[in-house]
Order: C-alpha cells, then sequence, then structure tokens
C-alpha cells in the first residue's frame, strides 16, 4: 500500500485531479466493479494464471476505454506469459515496442528519456510496450507494460531512502503521465 499511497499523494499535489487519498482499492479482476475505474494497475504480471472469467471482464474494460498499468515483472518467461493471457484478452493485438514519441510520455511531463534504470534486478534492460486499441499505433492506447522493470517499487521506497530521488523522481514523472493519459484519450 505504500506505493499507491506515495503515487496518490504525488498526483494530488501536482495535479488538479481530486483524488481519493483515505486509501485504495483491490479489485478482483473478474469484479464487475472494475468498470467504475478508468485505470487499473498490475503487479507482477508475469505470475497470473487468470480465470475465464477475469478475461472476459478485462477485455470488455479495455474495449470499453479502460487503461491498465502492467509492472514488476521481468524475464523471458513472464513476458511469454504475458503474451498468452493477452491473446486471450485481446485477440489479434500484439504488444509492441514503445518509444519516447508515444503520446504518453508528454502527456504532462515531458520525458526525457525511456532508458530507465530499474530499482532491483538491474542485469535487465527496462522496455516500454504497449498494446492499442484496433492494434493500431495511433490509435489509443489501451495497456502500458513496464517490462523488466517495477516503477512502483520506487514509488513505494521514495520516502525511505532505499532509492535515489532522482530515479524515484523520474517513476512518479511516468506514473503521472500514465493517469493524465488514460483520463484524456
Amino acid at each position: 500500500p505504500n506505493a499507491d499511497e506515495n503515487f496518490t499523494r504525488i498526483l494530488d499535489e501536482v495535479t488538479l485531479i481530486d483524488v481519493n487519498n483515505d486509501g485504495t482499492n483491490v479489485i478482483d479482476a473478474e469484479d464487475p466493479e472494475l468498470h467504475r475505474y478508468p485505470i487499473a494497475y498490475v503487479s507482477e504480471p508475469g505470475e497470473w494464471s487468470p480465470t475465464q472469467q477475469e478475461i472476459d471482464n478485462l477485455s470488455d474494460y479495455l474495449f470499453k476505454g479502460g487503461f491498465l498499468i502492467l509492472d514488476d515483472f521481468r524475464s523471458d518467461y513472464e513476458w511469454r506469459t504475458v503474451e498468452e493471457i493477452f491473446r486471450m484478452i485481446a485477440p489479434g493485438h500484439r504488444f509492441r515496442v514503445l518509444n519516447i514519441d508515444e503520446p504518453i510520455f508528454d502527456s504532462f511531463f515531458d520525458i526525457a528519456t525511456l532508458d530507465m534504470i530499474p530499482p532491483t534486478f538491474q542485469q535487465f534492460v527496462p522496455v516500454f510496450l504497449g498494446l492499442h486499441e484496433n492494434n493500431d499505433p495511433t490509435a489509443r492506447l489501451m495497456v502500458i507494460a513496464n517490462f523488466n522493470n517495477d516503477i512502483g517499487d520506487y514509488w513505494e521506497y521514495s520516502d525511505r531512502g532505499y532509492v535515489p530521488i532522482e530515479l524515484s523522481n523520474e517513476a512518479y514523472k511516468f506514473g503521472v503521465n500514465y493517469v493524465i493519459y488514460a483520463m484524456n484519450r
């Protein structure tokens, strides 16, 4: 919960979004309540084995305008798991590597580079991947995957001195951009 609380506090301070700072919601992927929220965050999707009900609900959520952030996963095995899951959630859609020119990277803060040092497992090189509506890179981004990275760890430990403040600040910029992008597309 520290990552959620720290991130919502930053989001509240730097934007005009009316943020609920009274706690965060953990919602199961099959819960219809998910549709009440424009943005959902999934940690460790490479370890996930969704049920058919979760697949159906997430598919409906995404194609009705929901935005999903995938974070905290790494390795070829975990990437293959995520790809398999999304072949079921969004048939015919494929992830593609995102570059710095994507609208999501300047939706609020102007992100200067996608070269990021992961907070843990530093042998992996972070890659940002996206799943676009209708598999069209000019269409709405439905899912962003922070592969080989864990932006949430930067949020979680930003107030404890475990990670350099410059890196935490960059991670917050990514998160704020994700929210602003999702709320405006």
